[in-house]
């Protein structure tokens, strides 16, 4: 009896122990679900007009550029323009009048909508455990595979070809489903009489070139010696500044012209973006990355962006790195009038980022890990005793509350308005008896309507699409393939995607002993008269000057010789110059750290993007 009571009562523990282990697992599920996604997209080029519609709004804004997007957003090119964008390390070249919106966005799934246009997709990295999806009208496609991909809806039927020109994809109609790989393309049909066909995938087109040209440059990016690929906006840096590798901080990039009182979150504007909140959208093409990821030093060439390390984690958007600060007010006050000035500063080298949202200790764990040089042990550490002392926390001090001019006020009314901070911000600083500490608190201000972004102009024509061409129904593909797939001659084609159509070339496949790479055709029919189309002479918007992009755009030769020739103004060792936070005496002066080594190539599949003879 003795013995039934004691394994009674070990038995009460174990079962009270897995309530307790399955409660916590619940809260951590739970915390995990409230963290928002470590992915986002940016438009960070946009050759003619486009707008976009943020999430859980009925307003066409004007942020487009170097807006973070996320899930819901939607996007619009109008005719005669394209734009590219970013997801990670995967760039999306979109074509004339493409209605293309945001499903889903986070570390392992690519959902999108493109229910009118053409998308030009180049996929760098896709692990096994990520998906990257896009619904048409016609039918559901999946791509599996790192590689280039091209797909065409058409904006008056349920029609969508997709041609893989490298890589392998899924695609899923009402009639079936069939897998594609390289140099193979077809034709989604929905509708009352559903089917999938095998297509020519026709010749290049303007939208083609132009991906291609942008592929080169990314291909070619120093950037990506020192910056992890998934790092958004990376690409951009390569015009605007130079690396050097200081003995303090390691690689850090300063940007080549700047104004004279510029500091980093300075020049730009905050809107309000759902999951994060209070987010900065910078002015500078360059903008992006150092703004949302990495951290800023001042040494002795002025501001310097450090990034995180280039592997080992995967980056982690940020809304702003930065510590806020508000006017002092009495508690008596309502809460819209307790922050008649809103401040900030950048966080430093290695500084914690505390996110003024709720979230996870993985969150905080990973933004951070990311974002810094920092160790487990160091975070954890960290973690550890913020937990211990509660609301009883000491004071925080950052690094750049000390340097001259790093930070920056605005009026409340600048801050919830989405009004440019650099030419509306407050000058000097409040007494001391109104002055708060600086704190990773964000700041006590209720968003608006106008904290969306700027709102298009009423009077601006052609900007804002038909909501039809975004409502149209997607074509749910079946549960269960059919195990055949109907294929029959392919009916005539309309609208754009026939004119497409009409100046297409056969494919040619190449023989076995072909070299890998192909060349362009020499001849090609001229687009039709009345089809708009962006000049390839035109420079995009977001793009540096000629002579800028010309000196950050060489083809890079390992030989420090070469190195030298391309870089006059730096002395040896080639490319890098060393920076010194302070004056040593001649005998302590420490060594010039070693050059980081070329990274390794980027993880791409087997197939080589072949768009010749199309």
């Amino acid at each position: 009896m003795r013995n039934t009571s004691r394994f009674s009562l070990a038995g009460s523990r174990l079962l009270a122990v897995a309530g307790l282990c399955a409660v916590l697992a619940a809260t951590a599920a739970i915390a995990a679900e409230d963290d928002p996604p470590g992915r986002v997209a940016r438009v960070n080029l946009l050759d003619g007009r486009g707008a976009m519609e943020p999430a859980g709004t009925d307003e066409w804004v004007d942020d487009l550029l170097n807006r973070p997007l996320t899930g819901g957003d939607k996007i619009w090119i109008e005719s005669g323009s394209r734009a590219e964008m970013h997801i990670g390390s995967a760039a999306l070249r979109l074509g004339a009048s493409t209605a293309l919106q945001i499903i889903t966005i986070d570390d392992r799934r690519v959902r999108l909508r493109l229910t009118g246009g053409s998308l030009s997709v180049r996929i760098r990295l896709l692990d096994p455990d990520e998906r990257f999806e896009i619904e048409t009208p016609a039918g559901e496609i999946s791509l599996l595979r790192p590689g280039g991909y091209r797909l065409d809806v058409e904006d008056r039927e349920a029609r969508a070809q997709l041609a893989v020109w490298s890589g392998r994809a899924e695609v899923r109609g009402a009639s079936g489903s069939r897998i594609l790989h390289s140099d193979e393309a077809v034709s989604l049909i929905g509708g009352d009489d559903p089917a999938l066909e095998l297509a020519a995938a026709g010749s290049t087109d303007s939208l083609d070139l132009w991906a291609e040209d942008r592929d080169r440059r990314e291909d070619e990016s120093r950037t990506a010696r020192y910056v992890s690929r998934d790092v958004v906006g990376y690409e951009e840096l390569d015009g605007y500044g130079d690396w050097v590798v200081d003995p303090s901080y390691g690689s850090v990039w300063f940007p080549q012209v700047v104004v004279v009182d510029w500091a980093p979150y300075r020049f730009g504007h905050w809107a309000w973006i759902g999951p994060w909140g209070w987010t900065w959208i910078d002015d500078a093409p360059w903008g992006f990355a150092p703004c949302h990821y990495g951290r800023w030093v001042h040494a002795n060439r002025g501001w310097g962006w450090v990034p995180g390390e280039r592997e080992g984690h995967r980056p982690v958007f940020a809304p702003a790195l930065v510590a806020w600060r508000g006017d002092r007010y009495p508690r008596h006050q309502s809460r819209d009038e307790r922050a008649p000035r809103v401040g900030w500063v950048p966080l430093g080298f290695n500084e914690i980022y505390e996110p003024p949202f709720r979230a996870s200790h993985n969150y905080l764990r990973a933004v951070n890990l990311s974002n810094t040089r920092l160790r487990h042990a160091d975070l954890d550490r960290y973690i550890d005793e913020r937990q211990r002392a509660g609301d009883q926390r000491p004071q925080r001090r950052y690094l750049n509350e000390s340097v001259p001019g790093a930070a920056t006020a605005v009026s409340r009314d600048t801050f919830i308005s989405a009004r440019p901070v650099g030419r509306n911000r407050l000058q000097g600083e409040p007494d001391e008896a109104r002055q708060a500490p600086f704190s990773a608190r964000g700041p006590d201000v209720r968003p608006d309507p106008r904290s969306v972004g700027r709102i298009l102009p009423a009077d601006r024509p052609g900007v804002r699409p038909d909501r039809s061409v975004f409502e149209r129904p997607v074509m749910s593909a079946p549960a269960a393939p059919a195990s055949g797939t109907r294929m029959r001659e392919r009916p005539p084609m309309t609208g754009r995607a026939a004119e497409r159509q009409a100046d297409s070339a056969p494919a040619v496949r190449m023989p076995d002993n072909a070299p890998p790479e192909r060349a362009l055709p020499q001849q090609r029919q001229p687009l039709p008269v009345d089809r708009p189309q962006p000049s390839r002479e035109d420079r995009p918007v977001a793009a540096p000057p000629p002579s800028v992009e010309r000196q950050a755009q060489p083809r890079y030769s390992p030989p420090p010789a070469a190195e030298r020739q391309a870089q006059p103004r730096y002395s040896p060792p080639p490319v890098y110059r060393e920076v010194q936070r302070a004056a040593p005496a001649a005998e302590s002066r420490p060594s010039p750290p070693a050059a980081p080594s070329a990274p390794p190539p980027a993880r791409e599949h087997e197939d080589r993007r072949d768009r010749g003879n199309r």
